[in-house]
């Protein structure tokens, strides 16, 4: 079972997403977890969706640095919703979205 799956079904639990042997690899990949970061060059929807949904964070072990991640919920739904409705253009006659 990937690391995404066991965090989703396993809410707020930290679940180990890998071990890399340079920190700064680590360090990145939790910051894309958190950010579910998709790289423009590779056309595929990042497992850690929507941004905010996931935390993560890195230990230090014997052999490298220990990304971990927890599902934490779409709590940013309701931001991202706010949002939408904040950029969204309507028509000042009727106030229906256009």
């Amino acid at each position: 079972m990937s690391a995404r799956a066991q965090c989703r079904t396993n809410p707020g639990q930290w679940q180990t997403v890998g071990e890399y042997r340079a920190t700064t690899t680590a360090t990145a990949t939790a910051r894309n977890v958190r950010a579910a970061y998709v790289n423009p060059r590779i056309p595929q929807r990042s497992a850690y969706t929507p941004a905010g949904a996931f935390e993560a964070r890195t230990a230090r072990t014997e052999f490298g640095t220990r990304v971990e991640a927890r599902y934490v919920s779409d709590r940013n739904a309701a931001w991202a919703d706010a949002v939408a409705a904040l950029t969204t253009t309507h028509n000042t006659s009727t106030g229906e979205p256009t």
